[in-house]
């Protein structure tokens, strides 16, 4: 996965890359807004919200939803049209989980180090088991 700007060898190469953001930019602010309408739009219970009116964690959540959706319509896209599967379908991990597993495995190093304060190993009674 590309995590930054390329270097872009021509004005239109830069120009192409800009154009397909904004083509997928504009594909997921959609796919967002269809999930806050969906919660807070005109076909729920509620009034309709404006973004601007919401709280992060809640544009958080939407964004979560979003994402977690577009994931499972890709997978089952893909069983039906088997067609567009490729090697690396099995290969994503969905951010909230990837997220959770990160912070429930720091936590738990975290405990585990607040638990047996730094000593000497070979001398610690508590270390004589481990190998």
């Amino acid at each position: 996965m590309m995590s930054k700007f390329p270097a872009f060898k021509t004005p239109g190469d830069q120009e192409a890359y800009i154009g397909i953001f904004e083509h997928k930019l504009q594909g997921y602010w959609a796919l967002m807004t269809r999930v806050k309408n969906k919660f807070f739009g005109d076909d729920s219970l509620t009034k309709e919200w404006k973004w601007e009116e919401l709280q992060p964690k809640t544009i958080e959540i939407f964004r979560d939803i979003t994402s977690d959706l577009m994931y499972q319509t890709e997978i089952d896209f893909k069983e039906r049209y088997p067609d567009y599967k490729t090697a690396d379908d099995e290969l994503f991990i969905p951010y909230r989980s990837f997220k959770e597993n990160v912070s429930e495995a720091l936590t738990e190093a975290l405990n585990k180090q607040r638990e047996c304060p730094p000593c000497d190993a070979l001398a610690c009674t508590d270390h004589l088991a481990d190998e």
